[in-house]
């Protein structure tokens, strides 16, 4: 049990100590006042008040008067209809800063998910395409809520499963080989080569409509694995996941196992054949289907009429194939909202085969640019590496100007790590239901709500903890009983509740406001509290305290897959 739940228990024993007559308060009933001046913690009285046929905040009153200073109590007082609870600040700090360094990078960690085995499947992009920054999101979250299930101690199982035999190939097979056919593309143009057929296959489809029969054929012929088009298939789509497999390790994914759509067609086509024979799978004009109006859900459309398998078939196949390889107690999908209905359809067909797991979407929003949505089958988007290297450039020529006695290597080794920065975060600090639109200079902002005014926080302390020498942390808060260290102590006890909340809603962006809180609360801490000038008693201290909010700091961060550095 972390500090925070200690107090919080404290708490509650308080108050039903106090209220008596068998009442028991629940921890969830416990919430932070509107208002950090009215205290660190609120108790409702409506629920006892309906109880006893009461004014809650008589109730609030009588209560209040009969709690007194104890343990992590300080002080109680009424406020309207709530009971509030102000910690003490020495006895709070000591008992936090023993827990963060004795736990260090363990520290908001939890076993909740212990024996619980959760597979995560994203970064499902596609062959024969680029990666852009409309995926970005996707590839962050999906990373993000894999580390804060392993935070919780789940059993994490990262997955990808890309789609490398979509009619967005056959359309680039088809271009290739009939209007670049024996074209020698070099090493370093291939994705480019790969993006501009693509874009060039689509404008040629919408001027003359009827070559789309020869695509179709292409599609047919691919998914048969059969016809003169297999080997520029099979060599163009090794370009790609090389390519693929390149920027996931760029960007960090911890993926350990690859699916790939060419490598599920039999196995879809079977399981098909299963189905209609037990009825599951029905006949309709021609297509074949899943009744599924009784779910209010529609027809789950799995192969159209001309015989075209679709995504819906070809994840029931997905499905199975990752329950044969894990068995995992959960399947987390993170795919975008639009795709929301597909994956409903998926989800009530599952049980009819006689699947029972756990299954559960993780929408996000889409990311669009200032000028609107992206389409890359018109070209309309900016490439991840863009925006990689336009982020690096700038973050380059900003750390220069701070520092022009560094060597290049320094120079580009910060540089990267604020780029990269600026960009994961710039994607997890909003709530994934809403849109982002991706703000190029605001994400690289060393002030306010970004990943480069984090890792400025961390730097910042490494250089402080670095001018202080010799001189030794001391772990406990005799002296610390001021209100700047009161409220970097609260915000320190939070951070486990954080990341368990992160966790359980698997939303990043609560994390990511932590973060931030925790760096402009430490921020208010050393403008206001002397540090390296203060008395040795309070100096080893004080430096306890900071070296508690740079291993949370570092802790957090390493969840959201940004990685720190010691100077800036």
């Amino acid at each position: 049990m972390y500090v925070i739940q200690e107090a919080k228990t404290q708490m509650l024993q308080a108050i039903k100590q106090a209220a008596g007559q068998g009442f028991s308060p629940a921890l969830e009933e416990i919430e932070l006042p509107p208002d950090s001046t009215l205290g660190d913690l609120a108790f409702p009285c409506f629920t006892l008040a309906a109880k006893l046929k009461r004014n809650p905040s008589e109730i609030a009153t009588e209560l209040a008067a009969k709690i007194g200073p104890k343990g992590f109590i300080a002080e109680v007082k009424a406020v309207g209809p709530y009971v509030n609870m102000k910690f003490d600040t020495v006895a709070l700090g000591q008992a936090i800063l023993k827990e963060i360094h004795e736990m260090e990078e363990e520290y908001g960690t939890s076993d909740v998910g212990t024996d619980k085995r959760i597979m995560v499947e994203f970064a499902n992009l596609n062959s024969h395409k680029d990666v852009h920054i409309g995926h970005l999101r996707n590839l962050f979250v999906g990373q993000a809520a894999v580390n804060l299930l392993k935070a919780n101690g789940y059993d994490v199982i990262p997955v990808a499963y890309i789609n490398d035999l979509g009619l967005h190939v056959a359309k680039s097979v088809w271009c290739m080989s009939t209007f670049h056919p024996d074209q020698e593309v070099a090493v370093e143009d291939r994705i480019a080569f790969l993006r501009d057929v693509y874009v060039e296959a689509n404008k040629k489809l919408e001027e003359q409509p009827g070559l789309s029969s020869q695509v179709s054929q292409v599609f047919h012929h691919l998914e048969e694995q059969r016809g003169d088009e297999l080997a520029l298939w099979k060599q163009t789509r090794a370009w790609s996941i090389e390519y693929l497999k390149s920027v996931y390790e760029e960007l960090r994914l911890t993926i350990e196992h690859w699916y790939f759509e060419s490598e599920l067609i039999g196995k879809t086509k079977k399981i098909i054949e299963d189905l209609i024979a037990q009825g599951i799978v029905k006949e309709s004009q021609g297509a074949w289907i899943v009744d599924l109006s009784d779910q209010n859900l529609g027809v789950n459309l799995l192969i159209k009429s001309d015989g075209t398998l679709l995504y819906n078939a070809k994840d029931l196949g997905l499905a199975l194939k990752k329950e044969e390889d894990y068995n995992p107690t959960r399947s987390i999908y993170v795919v975008d909202e639009r795709q929301s209905h597909a994956l409903a359809q998926l989800f009530a067909t599952l049980p009819l085969m006689g699947f029972q797991r756990e299954l559960q979407h993780l929408s996000y929003e889409f990311v669009t640019l200032e000028g609107g949505a992206m389409a890359a089958r018109k070209g309309n988007v900016i490439r991840y590496e863009e925006l990689r290297d336009a982020l690096f450039s700038e973050a380059q020529h900003q750390t220069e100007l701070r520092h022009q006695d560094w060597t290049v290597n320094q120079i580009d080794e910060v540089a990267q790590a604020v780029s990269f920065a600026a960009m994961r975060f710039g994607m997890l600090r909003q709530d994934i239901r809403k849109k982002i639109v991706f703000n190029f200079e605001e994400s690289l902002s060393f002030e306010g709500f970004t990943g480069p005014y984090l890792l400025y926080t961390y730097a910042r302390i490494q250089s402080l903890l670095k001018k202080a020498g010799r001189k030794k942390p001391k772990w406990s808060a005799k002296t610390l009983n001021d209100a700047y260290s009161h409220r970097l102590f609260l915000s320190l006890a939070n951070y486990p509740e954080v990341v368990f909340d992160a966790g359980q809603r698997l939303q990043p962006a609560l994390l990511s406001q932590y973060l931030f809180d925790l760096a402009k609360t430490f921020s208010e801490f050393y403008t206001n509290v002397p540090v390296l000038t203060a008395e040795p008693a309070q100096l080893a201290e004080r430096l306890a305290l900071v070296e508690a909010v740079e291993d949370t700091l570092k802790n957090g961060l390493e969840i959201l897959g940004i990685e720190v550095i010691d100077e800036m």
